[in-house]
């Protein structure tokens, strides 16, 4: 009789074989899924610029403050000279006068409440005005002045003159303050390099006229609220 032992010996190294691998394989750890090559990051919040805010617009309060159209007459601080100032919407003309030496006479504009103008002579005036006065400085011969002018109504403020006579032009001004104190210069020789100034004769603010020795001057009320002048 043929001995199985060999074969029986055979199979049971197979079966425990078999049992040892998955043993094995059981008890060895899985290595750990392997992560995504790069994780996206979260969009990072974007911050939203707020626009800064614009300058107000001047209110109506302000604007409401300043006049469309005025006179304005008086003295310069410390005495000396004297200056008037006519407005009509964006226009404005001044004068500055002490009589004789010191005359001249500006043009230029009025935007916001201040006004801007020049002369002959390098004359300049700048000013802030409302409805009951301007303020500011003017220059004038080389000499500056301040001043802080109060509104005035007619017959007080500024007259102008102009006439040919023989062929010469005179041209004379004149402020009238408001007490009624008359401050004026007289130019014979008006179109001259260096016209020579001299006191203004009385103005009769009734009539409008002046006289010049046998001359008569008809004087021109420069008016911001009528725009006559401008």
């Amino acid at each position: 009789m043929t001995s199985k032992t060999p074969l029986i010996t055979l199979l049971t190294g197979a079966v425990l074989g078999a049992v040892l691998l998955v043993a094995s394989m059981l008890a060895t750890p899985r290595a750990p899924a392997s992560p995504a090559a790069a994780a996206t990051p979260a969009p990072a919040a974007t911050a939203t610029a707020q626009p800064s805010p614009a300058s107000p617009a001047p209110t109506a309060t302000a604007l409401a403050n300043v006049p469309a159209k005025a006179n304005y007459a008086g003295e310069v601080n410390g005495g000396g000279a004297s200056v008037a100032i006519s407005v009509h919407g964006s226009q404005a003309i001044a004068y500055v006068c002490n009589g004789s030496v010191i005359e001249a006479w500006l043009k230029g504009t009025a935007a916001g409440g201040h006004l801007t103008m020049t002369g002959k002579g390098h004359a300049r005036l700048s000013a802030a005005y409302r409805f009951k006065r301007a303020a500011g400085h003017v220059v004038a011969h080389g000499i500056r002045y301040t001043f802080s002018a109060p509104a005035v109504h007619k017959p007080s403020g500024l007259y102008r003159s102009i006439a040919v006579v023989r062929g010469a032009k005179i041209k004379a001004g004149w402020i009238v303050l408001p007490d009624g104190t008359q401050v004026g210069s007289l130019e014979r020789n008006a179109d001259a390099a260096a016209p020579s100034a001299t006191q203004a004769p009385t103005l009769d603010v009734t009539t409008g006229t002046a006289h010049d020795g046998g001359t008569v001057l008809v004087a021109t009320p420069i008016s911001g609220v009528t725009g006559s002048g401008f």
